[in-house]
């Protein structure tokens, strides 16, 4: 396998928010919301799959943090938890 390839084996697009520095989570979900509009109505894409977040958790100093699960113990992986209907997968 060729460095750089995703495991999915997907080719997606990347959006790079490196430049921003350390930013509260708030702008960052601002930010994240304003290129998925952008994404929609610049570039037309209509449907995603297979799509990823990657977050660096940081104190204000840029020190980065573990992210600690509220039972305990540190965490590296969740999954979504938006709900979406399996219908929806479907022509119901």
């Amino acid at each position: 396998m060729s460095k750089g390839k995703n495991t999915f084996g997907l080719h997606g697009l990347t959006v790079n928010y490196a430049a921003l520095g350390t930013i509260s989570i708030q702008e960052l979900a601002h930010a994240v919301l304003e290129d998925v509009h952008a994404l929609r109505d610049i570039y037309n894409i209509q449907y995603v799959r297979g799509s990823r977040l990657k977050i660096i958790a940081t104190n204000e100093y840029g020190e980065q943090l573990n992210v600690i699960r509220p039972t305990g113990g540190s965490v590296h992986y969740i999954d979504t938890h938006h709900y979406r209907p399996a219908c929806k997968d479907y022509d119901l």
